[in-house]
């Protein structure tokens, strides 16, 4: 790990640390001293702290504040965060016992952490007695389990694909690609006509992951691409390095915005928002930031990356509120109220327009945001788990850490295959 990148997560976990002083978390003492699960008064309410990404703010605010109308004995203390300092500032709460009542968090291995180190509410039978089953889509309830149990209300079941502005493609004579080949071929000929082909921020890793795990798709093949994400394969393998090399090669045409690597993602796409790049691998959420940077999501084709391989899989993965196994049952079961009202159908659809993809098993189609119920149905086809979750998060920052040494020509695409390699058996050591 480079020392830009060291001293950028201790900046980060600095800030975590300053900002959990202040605001304390789920054992709080405005909470211990004065929550009682009842009664009308401020004194008598019971306080849930919830940790929430900022980009949710515009419906979890209204949300909330209808929640509380509709629960006046429960009061919510909402803190949002960015996705990186959420990340660290859960770690930091974690690790100091400091963890608000209820948070945001993804599934596969970020969600796991916590459940592993006894940090969140068993709710498999929360699950089974409140019918979740018949509520939620059945690979969002997956996603949330960890060692056969629920740890996580189903938040959004989400996946990507690939954005591109549609007057842009209509003035290139473009339609969308069905092989790599033809995909690579419209790189080109964006690069040619001055176009900057792809939209991503590399700060932080996981914007440049998602094309990198479509090349490892598209080299390796599906079943080798789940094995290298169960660590069953060795990362060492020729697809890797085609990935790595591939990657390197995008990088040197030019088809990445100059200095991408530190470029913050939130920042990242905002020209091709406005036609002035080429591709975003986004989720339907995207349509949101898209209407928000004044332009409207109609103007946008989205279409699977062409891995040339059958099915034609979409990386996707599930996001979900934990909630705190060390809060006071009172507590716990505001936040499951809490949790259940924000995913429920009836909010759902009030805020369909903003609220992203649903991960209910069926909600109302939106005019706002008119690629969620597209995806939805897109993703059918197959879908893999999207690899900052699959794999281990030490193997995950060992792969961030190769990408941008590869694009900095650092290391080769053969030492970046080995080096992962080298986490996944370091990672497989220290856990037998």
């Amino acid at each position: 790990m480079n020392r830009k990148r060291i001293s950028a997560m201790l900046a980060v976990v600095m800030s975590a640390v300053l900002m959990l002083s202040a605001c304390g978390g789920g054992a709080g003492t405005e909470k211990a001293s004065g929550s009682s699960g009842s009664g009308s008064g401020e004194g008598q309410k019971t306080t849930v702290t919830v940790w929430v990404l900022n980009d949710q703010n515009s419906y979890l605010e209204p949300i909330i504040k209808a929640f509380q109308s509709e629960n006046p004995d429960i009061k919510v203390e909402p803190t949002y965060y960015g996705t990186d300092p959420l990340k660290e500032s859960l770690k930091v709460a974690a690790s100091s016992k400091t963890l608000p009542d209820m948070w945001f968090t993804w599934g596969g291995s970020l969600g796991s952490f916590y459940p592993e180190n006894g940090l969140a509410m068993d709710l498999t039978q929360v699950a089974a007695d409140h019918g979740w089953e018949n509520i939620y889509n059945p690979a969002a309830l997956d996603l949330v389990q960890y060692d056969g149990k629920t740890y996580g209300v189903p938040f959004h079941l989400a996946s990507l694909s690939v954005f591109y502005p549609k007057e842009l493609y209509t003035k290139l004579n473009l339609t969308p690609p069905a092989t790599f080949a033809e995909f690579e071929g419209q790189l080109q000929l964006m690069k040619d006509q001055g176009i900057t082909p792809f939209a991503v921020g590399g700060k932080g890793g996981w914007m440049l992951m998602r094309w990198v795990e479509q090349l490892i798709e598209h080299y390796g093949g599906t079943e080798l691409h789940d094995r290298l994400n169960a660590l069953e394969a060795s990362w060492d393998d020729p697809a890797v390095v085609q990935t790595f090399q591939k990657l390197k090669d995008w990088s040197d045409k030019g088809y990445f915005e100059k200095g991408f690597i530190t470029l913050d993602p939130l920042e990242a796409e905002t020209p091709m928002y406005h036609g002035q790049q080429g591709f975003a691998l986004e989720g339907a959420w995207v349509d949101l930031s898209i209407s928000q940077a004044g332009a409207d999501p109609n103007d946008f084709g989205t279409f699977k990356f062409p891995t040339d391989q059958e099915p034609v899989r979409m990386s996707s993965f599930a996001e979900m509120f934990q909630i705190n196994a060390g809060s006071e049952p009172q507590v716990q079961e505001a936040a499951l109220k809490l949790a259940e009202y924000i995913t429920g159908e009836e909010v759902v659809n009030e805020y369909i327009d903003v609220y992203g993809s649903p991960a209910l098993k069926q909600f109302k189609t939106s005019e706002q945001s008119p690629h969620t119920s597209e995806m939805a149905e897109m993703i059918k086809g197959g879908n893999f788990l999207i690899a900052d979750q699959a794999l281990p998060q030490t193997v995950v920052q060992k792969l961030f850490e190769a990408q941008d040494a590869v694009i900095l020509n650092e290391w080769t695409p053969e030492q970046a295959a080995k080096e992962i390699q080298k986490a996944a058996e370091s990672y497989k050591s220290n856990s037998n």
